[in-house]
């Protein structure tokens, strides 16, 4: 499935919440993984913070991908969106 986006920072937080999903990690395990507060992780997919390349480069190891792969719009698993949509954080706005 492709995505439109806005934006590359709107971009880049859906790719992290994509792929923190398809690793199957909570919030709370990226944090911990990247070295990052919770809290942090949290603002981040909410689009209250944007990252520095540091820290991007930290989330990106924690996710086992290359830095660059949170910047491609490329095809995505439907069931992982899916999943995505049913969780409560990805509806938070709504």
């Amino acid at each position: 499935m492709n995505i439109e986006f806005k934006d590359l920072k709107e971009l880049l937080i859906f790719n992290i919440k994509y792929y923190r999903y398809k690793n199957n990690i909570s919030q709370e395990k990226l944090a911990e993984l990247s070295m990052l507060s919770p809290r942090y992780i949290t603002d981040v997919e909410r689009g209250l913070h944007c990252p520095t390349i540091n820290k991007i480069q930290q989330i990106a190891n924690s996710l086992n991908i290359e830095p660059y792969i949170l910047f491609q719009n490329c095809y995505r698993d439907i069931n992982i969106i899916n999943k995505m949509k049913k969780a409560r954080q990805y509806n938070q706005k709504s």
